[in-house]
């Protein structure tokens, strides 16, 4: 019997199995150990950071008044394409107004470095963009007004071209804006002045923004999801 008893096969899947799942959780158990506190610390910066981009009531204010502005967002397509109705910025409501592309202080090449106040009364305005992709281009002759826009006290009529500029954007707070040109049509992707900003977080009026990084649009595109709109 003893000769049987040691020879014998039956169980050892069973046995096996024990040994290998009690390795496999007292591994568990041992990794958790390590990366707990930094998977923690990241907890934390990501709350940090999501509380810092709050929108005050006051901001949602703004953006509830600038949707509904002229009746409310455009509805249906323009010349067959969607459209979006995007918040911005005119450069009027930033102190200083917003750097030129190119020239003496324009942000192409120049490697980042921009200091940006906004204006204590600055407010949101509502732009319709027809677009057949989807994304803010510089080099793209298909973004158009879906109907007449007043930035800067000045009218763009529906049909005008929209064209992004550039870029600034911040390492530390992940705001990027998107400045435009608007021309009927618009012609040379750096000529004329750089009329208004979309933005990816919300501005808050008084602000300060310090921006690090610059970037040319015709490499660095977004998506409309990417800023402030209606939707």
């Amino acid at each position: 019997m003893l000769i049987q008893f040691v020879t014998s096969e039956r169980g050892a899947v069973t046995v096996d199995w024990t040994v290998l799942t009690g390795g496999t959780v007292g591994l568990g158990l041992a990794t958790m150990a390590v990366v707990s506190g930094g998977a923690e610390d990241l907890a934390w910066d990501i709350r940090n950071h999501l509380a810092g981009v709050e929108i005050s009531a006051a901001f949602r204010d703004l953006i509830g008044q600038a949707c509904a502005a002229d009746g409310g967002p455009f509805q249906g397509t323009y010349q067959d394409m969607p459209v979006t109705s995007l918040l911005i910025y005119s450069s009027d409501d930033f102190i200083g107004g917003l750097p030129d592309e190119v020239g003496g202080g324009g942000v192409a090449g120049s490697g980042g470095g921009h200091n940006l106040q906004l204006s204590d009364d600055a407010q949101p305005i509502r732009i319709d963009i027809a677009d057949d992709d989807g994304v803010l281009h510089e080099l793209d002759d298909s973004q158009v007004l879906a109907q007449d826009a007043v930035i800067n006290g000045e009218t763009f009529g529906e049909g005008y071209d929209v064209r992004a500029a550039y870029n600034v954007s911040s390492s530390e707070s992940g705001e990027t804006l998107t400045t435009m040109h608007f021309g009927d049509p618009f012609s040379g992707y750096t000529i004329g002045p750089v009329i208004a900003t979309a933005a990816t977080n919300p501005l808050e009026p008084g602000e300060t923004l310090t921006f690090d990084g610059d970037q040319t649009t015709n490499n660095n595109e977004l998506d409309y999801d990417s800023y402030l709109t209606c939707s």
